[in-house]
C-alpha cells in the first residue's frame, strides 16, 4: 500500500479512536434507523425485500435450471507450483510474475495451478489469459501490503505511449501465452488507450484466485481532475475469488466486464465474483462495470483529493435483463471530507442498462451524502429515481424492484453517520 493510502487509513482509524472516546456506543455499531421504502433519493429494501439480495442470488447461472456457484474458501497447497521471487533465493522458479504465469498457461492443464509471489515491490503489468485450467496467485508474507504489484497506467496515453510503457522489454511476443490481450490494445487505431486497457492486474481467466497481495495502479494524483480513468485490477473471468487484496487507483479502481477473448463486452455472457477481507481505496466509480460481484467484509475508502467534488463508490453498468449486479454486505465504507462522497451512480453505456447494487448490513461513515447518497447515472446523465412502491390495503408496499423506470439500487440495514434517511433536497 502507498504512504498516501497508508496515511488515509491510518486517519480514519484513529478518527473511529476517537469516536469510541466520546461516546459509549460508535455510530457505526448503533442500531440501523432505515426503513423502507425510504425515499426517491433513498430507496430502502424491507426484509422481506432483502431476503432476494443474498450472495446465491448473485452467483445463479444465466440456466434457470443449473445450480448457482457455490464457492468454498481459498485453499492453499504444501508445495506450491511456481514460485516468484529475487534470482537465487531458495525455492524460486521465476523472477517476475508474468514469467510464472506464461509458465503455468503453458502447462495447457486443466487442473488448478498454484504460483505463491514472495515479499516484494513488482513493478510492470500483469495479465492472465484464458486457459483449460484456473490459477491461484497469492503472497506469502504477513500482510497483503508485502506484496506489491504496481504500475502509473492513464487511459488517456496514446497507444504508442502506452506500448513503451508495458511491454519495454518484451515480455509480451507473439507465441506467448498473453499476447493476444496485449495485442488486441496495441492495435487500436484510437487517439487514446481507452479505460478497457488500462489496467495493471488484468486477468480473462475463468476461476482465478487472488489472495494476499496489493495491486495499485500508480496514477495517483499526478493528474488533472478531468477524465482519467486509471485501473488497478480488471477481471473479465466467471467464478472469480479475491481474498485479503488491497485494491489501490483512483478512477475504474476495480473493473468487472464480461468480455470476451476479443477484448468486447459480450450480451450473453454472465461473470461471477467474490471478494472477501479486502480493502478498495479510490475517487470515482471505484467498482465498475458488468458482471455479479458480492463483497463481504470489505473496507472501500473515497480519497477525493483529485477530483475535490465528487466520488463515487459504485458504478455498476448491468443489463437491465439481468437481476443482480453488486452486493455489499457487512463491509466498511469510508469517505474523507463531510457529506461529499456518494455511494454510487448507473454506468449506463447504451440504453439496455440499468446499473444494480444493493449496500446492505453495512456502514456509512460521515463523508457520505445523506440527503442524496446516489448519483445521477454517468454518460447518460439520467437523474436518479428510487422506486418507493405504493401501499396496499393492508398497508404493505408493494413494487417491482426491477421496474426499469427506475433505478435499481438499494439499501438495507445499514448503520453509521451517513446511513441516516433524511428528507428529500429540494429540486
Amino acid at each position: 500500500m502507498n504512504t498516501f493510502s497508508v496515511s488515509r487509513l491510518t486517519l480514519a482509524l484513529a478518527f473511529g479512536v476517537t469516536l469510541t472516546a466520546c461516546s459509549s456506543t460508535p455510530p457505526d455499531q448503533q442500531p440501523s434507523t432505515q426503513e423502507a421504502p425510504g425515499t426517491t433519493f433513498r430507496p430502502i429494501l424491507s426484509a422481506a425485500e432483502a431476503k432476494n439480495f443474498v450472495q446465491a442470488h448473485y452467483f445463479s447461472t444465466m440456466d434457470p435450471n443449473a445450480a448457482p456457484w457455490t464457492p468454498a474458501a481459498i485453499s492453499l497447497p504444501a508445495q506450491p507450483d511456481f514460485v516468484v521471487g529475487p534470482a537465487g533465493a531458495q525455492g524460486v522458479t521465476h523472477t517476475t510474475i508474468q514469467a510464472a504465469v506464461d509458465a503455468a498457461i503453458a502447462k495447457h492443464s486443466s487442473r488448478r495451478l498454484y504460483i505463491a509471489i514472495q515479499p516484494g515491490e513488482y513493478q510492470g503489468t500483469v495479465y492472465v489469459p484464458a486457459a483449460p485450467g484456473s490459477l491461484t496467485l497469492y503472497g506469502t508474507g504477513e500482510k497483503a501490503s508485502d506484496v506489491k504489484i504496481g504500475l502509473a497506467i492513464d487511459s488517456e496515453i496514446d497507444p504508442n505511449s502506452w506500448r513503451r510503457l508495458v511491454n519495454p522489454a518484451g515480455k509480451y511476443m507473439p507465441g506467448k501465452p498473453a499476447w493476444y490481450m496485449f495485442d488486441s490494445c496495441q492495435s487500436k487505431r484510437t487517439a487514446t488507450i481507452g479505460v478497457m486497457c488500462s489496467a495493471v492486474f488484468w486477468s480473462q481467466n475463468n476461476g482465478l484466485q487472488l489472495q494476499n497481495m496489493t495491486i495499485e495502479n500508480n496514477l495517483g494524483d499526478s493528474v488533472d481532475a478531468g477524465t482519467h480513468q486509471a485501473v488497478a485490477l480488471r477481471s473479465d473471468g466467471d467464478k472469480v475469488q479475491i481474498n485479503n487484496v488491497n485494491i489501490l487507483g483512483r478512477q475504474n479502481t476495480f473493473f468487472v466486464t464480461n468480455s470476451g477473448v476479443q477484448n468486447r463486452l459480450q450480451n450473453d455472457r454472465l461473470t461471477r465474483t467474490l471478494v472477501t477481507n479486502s480493502y478498495l481505496e479510490g475517487d470515482v466509480d471505484i467498482v465498475s462495470g458488468r458482471g455479479a460481484v458480492v463483497f463481504d467484509n470489505t473496507d472501500f475508502r473515497v480519497v477525493n483529493s483529485r477530483t475535490q467534488q465528487e466520488g463515487y463508490v459504485f458504478a455498476p453498468a448491468t443489463q437491465s435483463n439481468m437481476y443482480y449486479g453488486f452486493l455489499a454486505t457487512h463491509s466498511r465504507f469510508n469517505a474523507s471530507g463531510d457529506g461529499v462522497a456518494q455511494l454510487g451512480r448507473s454506468l449506463d453505456v447504451d440504453s439496455n442498462t440499468n446499473g444494480q447494487v444493493v449496500i446492505r448490513d453495512s456502514a456509512i461513515n460521515e463523508g457520505f451524502n445523506k440527503a442524496k447518497p446516489w448519483a445521477d447515472a454517468a454518460i447518460s446523465k439520467r437523474p436518479f429515481s428510487g422506486n418507493t412502491g405504493a401501499e396496499n390495503d393492508k398497508g404493505d408496499v408493494q413494487r417491482n424492484l426491477n421496474d426499469a423506470q427506475f433505478n435499481r439500487m438499494w439499501e438495507f440495514n445499514n448503520r453509521g453517520v451517513s446511513s441516516e434517511v433524511v428528507a428529500a433536497p429540494k429540486q
